[in-house]
């Protein structure tokens, strides 16, 4: 880039003025102006990126300060919790003696009157540090422990909670503040905002985007989201490699009542429209759903709507997982469960099954014949309580045997002659 004549704004395009460049080889005690350098800075700031904050926040208040012939300009960061201040950039004359610096790690609610006027773009002025108005005194004070003489900041928030001061400064008393500055403060405060406030919210949805990039690998989990309003339907990559339509262009929808098994389609009808309605917090439900290939597989689907103030549904968003496997374990365990128990139903021996903790789950009924209990009633009870047993001949009760292997984890046989004591 050429170099430019920094005596005559005429001379520099718009692009010029923007350009870095040009305000690096600006003499300090030369001025394109109060409006040519702060809408260069307004824009800066409405420009800021995760990389060069700190520098253009810097680089601006020194052509704040410059531009409007102040003793410091400075910017400081709150906590919006606290409200504690966690950082403060300043930029000061040569023989400037204020130290806004030296506010960092204090907090607002020490701060009485500035801490009324949180709101945004809400001015605070001090003409005269030392003999402030009755209202200010005690904030007057703390900023003439820092060599300030007179202030003018401006609170500025970020999503509706405070987040930061923007001022200018003297070391001495200089009455009141021109209303050109308190505008242009304004202006810039509001800009600085919007720039950090862009920031806060491309930084939230990166992280949501990489912690959905991470996710994606370890969930199976689809999901898809039903727009109301524009009738659009959406479903996520997942959803789409789950039920085989992954090779579809994502313009591409399948309509999703269409894909539920017609023996299910009345339960899932009737269990969404009870949720949309708000009768349901959220729609649950199994079934089963076709794939691409035209086999079924079992979902496990989960849904939360949006209505407006009238009932009238906006938003429907659901997430679904694949359980067709889990199904047919659970399939196989049944089948194999049942056969288990036909098998020791008719079997000629009488069979108790308990838990670790020898407490009954099941009894055959040829164990009900022997033990004069029934099934419903032996469930759920110690096995001593059922299956009592006594030494044939001195009628002292005998350990359990099948407590016995529970304990000693390994088969028990006795060999005592044994009684053994019906419920009645």
């Amino acid at each position: 880039m050429p170099a430019l004549n920094p005596d005559s704004a005429a001379e520099f395009t718009a692009s010029d003025l923007l350009a870095p460049q040009t305000w690096a080889q600006r003499a300090p005690k030369l001025s394109l102006g109060v409006d040519v350098t702060c809408t260069k800075i307004a824009v800066d700031f409405q420009n800021l990126t995760r990389g060069n904050t700190d520098t253009v926040l810097r680089q601006s208040l020194e052509l704040l300060r410059a531009a409007t012939d102040c003793d410091t300009a400075f910017a400081l960061t709150l906590d919006p919790e606290t409200l504690r201040v966690t950082e403060v950039v300043a930029a000061r004359s040569a023989f400037c003696q204020c130290q806004p610096e030296s506010l960092v790690d204090q907090r607002l609610d020490e701060w009485p009157w500035v801490r009324t006027r949180l709101e945004h773009l809400r001015l605070s002025e001090f003409r005269d540090t030392a003999e402030g108005r009755r209202e200010q005194r005690d904030d007057a004070h703390r900023l003439a422990l820092l060599q300030v003489g007179s202030a003018l900041f401006v609170t500025y928030r970020i999503r509706g909670r405070p987040a930061g001061m923007l001022g200018l400064a003297h070391g001495l008393p200089r009455g009141p503040w021109e209303v050109g500055l308190q505008l242009l403060l304004k202006l810039l405060a509001s800009s600085l905002a919007s720039g950090l406030g862009r920031l806060e919210i491309e930084s939230r949805l990166n992280f949501i985007e990489d912690r959905l990039e991470l996710s994606k690998d370890a969930t199976h989990d689809g999901m898809w989201d039903f727009d109301a309003e524009r009738n659009q339907m959406y479903f996520s990559p997942r959803w789409r490699e789950m039920l085989g339509y992954d090779g579809e262009a994502a313009s591409i929808t399948p309509e999703w009542r269409s894909l539920v098994h017609p023996e299910d389609m009345l339960r899932v009808q009737i269990a969404m429209r009870d949720h949309v309605a708000g009768k349901l917090p959220l729609f649950d439900s199994m079934h089963r759903m076709r794939h691409r290939n035209g086999e079924w597989r079992w979902v496990l689907s989960r849904a939360k709507s949006r209505s407006d103030a009238h009932g009238r549904l906006l938003r429907l968003v659901g997430v679904e997982l694949d359980i067709t496997e889990r199904k047919l374990y659970e399939e196989a365990l049944f089948r194999e469960k049942e056969s288990a128990q036909i098998t020791l139903q008719s079997i000629g021996d009488g069979v108790v099954t308990t838990d670790a903790e020898s407490i009954i789950d099941y009894i055959n009924p040829v164990a009900e014949q022997l033990t004069g209990w029934r099934l419903e009633d032996a469930m759920g009870r110690p096995v001593d309580e059922v299956f009592r047993t006594f030494h044939e001949e001195t009628c002292e009760p005998l350990e359990n045997p099948l407590t016995q292997a529970v304990n000693r984890v390994r088969p028990i046989k006795s060999m005592r002659p044994m009684l053994l004591i019906r419920k009645d």
